[in-house]
């Protein structure tokens, strides 16, 4: 599908396959079981998509702590030791933040909305437009951090509330092609009125997960404490398995919520069905 604002490609096209699900309001039990049909018909590709991000990264992440901590020997200041375990850290960090994490945003709520409408979903196709859009999820992660921060400085319940209300920025830069403070409006309004089951729906799939997560990250906790530093691949393989797990089923669920919001207050499946059956032959 081409770059354009999603909402005006809605159409029949020759490439399009029949939806998984059906366009309708769910529930939130509903839209959690909607998550995990929708990942299990496409988990091999959403999977894949995580994975050839995360898996060079993050074996390049935790080799490079190995071997810094283990140049550090006993002769070393502990100042200077701390001052590069600091630098290290700090240049992680800013990798995940500057490029991993908005690509991986990018590419993965593009491949759940694609899904969710009945496109193909191609890793080729979905890491271009990633590419394209990644500098764009970065500002809208940037402002949504700021704003957050500003309501925690404030009190807390109010930074909880700018984060759920902002949560869909990016599904609304995907789909609809609003940028920056555009796009933070664009889930605030739709958010207006939902936002305790906007928060329940996110907290159950945050504890699925995590639940997951946690599940995954036994074999290598394990290995390490049987085999200590020298089990660093295993330890960075289950922390790879887990992301590459956990990352798309999450993304579901936002881009899900979104559109079911959309539905709700705006008719968007009215405007769907109106779109095919005045282009059906």
């Amino acid at each position: 599908m081409s770059d354009q604002p999603r909402a005006e490609a809605l159409g029949p096209s020759a490439t399009r396959r029949d939806r998984p699900l059906p366009l309708r309001q769910m529930g939130i039990g509903e839209l959690i079981d909607a998550a995990v049909r929708l990942y299990r018909l496409e988990w091999k590709v959403l999977m894949a998509i995580v994975a050839f991000v995360v898996v060079p990264v993050t074996f390049l992440e935790v080799w490079a702590s190995q071997v810094l901590i283990g140049s550090i020997g006993p002769a070393t200041p502990s100042s200077d030791a701390f001052g590069q375990l600091l630098a290290l850290t700090l240049g992680l960090v800013a990798v995940q933040f500057l490029i991993v994490q908005p690509f991986l945003v990018a590419a993965v709520a593009r491949a759940a909305a694609d899904i969710y409408l009945g496109e193909p979903v191609t890793i080729g196709g979905t890491y271009r437009y990633a590419l394209r859009r990644s500098p764009s999820i970065l500002w809208i992660t940037i402002l949504t951090a700021l704003a957050t921060l500003l309501g925690f400085i404030l009190l807390i319940i109010p930074g909880i509330i700018v984060l759920v209300r902002l949560t869909f920025a990016s599904a609304a830069l995907v789909v609809e092609g609003h940028r920056g403070s555009t796009a933070l409006r664009r889930s605030w309004r739709l958010t207006k009125g939902f936002f305790w089951r906007t928060l329940g729906t996110l907290l159950l799939s945050g504890v699925i997960a995590a639940i997951v997560s946690g599940i995954i990250s036994i074999p290598g906790e394990l290995a390490v404490q049987a085999l200590g530093p020298d089990a660093w691949p295993i330890s960075a393989l289950v922390s790879v398995l887990g992301t590459v797990l956990v990352t798309p089923f999450g993304m579901l669920v936002v881009v899900l919520l979104y559109f079911d919001l959309r539905i709700r207050k705006e008719g968007f499946d009215i405007e769907v069905m109106a779109r095919e059956l005045a282009s059906a032959p």
